[in-house]
Parts: C-alpha cells; structure tokens; sequence
C-alpha cells in the first residue's frame, strides 16, 4: 500500500473528507485524491502535518507499521494538551523553566558537603 493510499483509508476510519484534509494542508481536493495513482504521493513537506491532522505516527505513515504503543496517564495527557496549545516558543521556554526547577531542587536535596576542619590544640 502506498502513502496515499494509506493516508485515503486514514480518511475514511477517521470520517473525515479530503476536502477537511486539503484545508489543514493548504492544498487542493484534487491534489488528495490524485494520491489513488500509484505513483503519487504527498510531498515529504506535507508528511508531518498528515499525520498531525490524522493522529497517527511518522512510522504508520510510512510504512504501515504501528508505532510501540506508548500508555499516558489521563493526568498527564492533560499536561501534554496544555503544552501543545502554547506557541512553540512558549514551549521551549516552559521547558527551559522546568529544566531549571529540576536542577535547583537536585541541588537543594544534594546532601551536604563535609568539610575538613582542623581542631588544632596548642
């Protein structure tokens, strides 16, 4: 099967329309369903946007093969959706804040030091 063919069948479990799918992407109907020829397939550009818009991953996509499945908690879910809706620089921000949180309470709970003293007796 091809990449077409697998993102055309995507479509169709999911309920949705080439047309829904040509909006996301910025491209034409006919561009999708030009995607049933054998040797059509969407740009390389367009991969990781289809699969955003389709929820599945990179490898399913391209090859057919299911990715490892991965559990996330309900609660962490909820963190990741909130993530997402932030503007990528947001995120990279967020992430450099948690980074430094992290670090700073590593450092908080590091036990302390011993130091050497000199008792010295004359």
């Amino acid at each position: 099967m091809t990449i077409g063919n697998r993102v055309l069948e995507l479509l169709l479990e999911k309920n949705l329309t080439q047309k829904e799918l040509a909006q996301y992407l910025g491209t034409k109907p006919s561009t999708i369903n030009g995607w049933k020829e054998p040797n059509r397939n969407p740009s390389s550009r367009a991969i990781v946007p289809i699969c955003e818009f389709l929820g599945v991953s990179y490898e399913y996509l391209l090859t057919g093969k299911a990715a490892p499945a991965t559990f996330i908690a309900a609660d962490n879910s909820e963190w990741l959706s909130l993530i997402y809706q932030l503007p990528p620089e947001k995120q990279y921000e967020l992430k450099g804040y948690i980074k430094r949180m992290i670090d700073e309470s590593v450092a908080a709970d590091a036990p302390l030091k011993k130091t050497r003293t000199t008792n010295s007796v004359k």
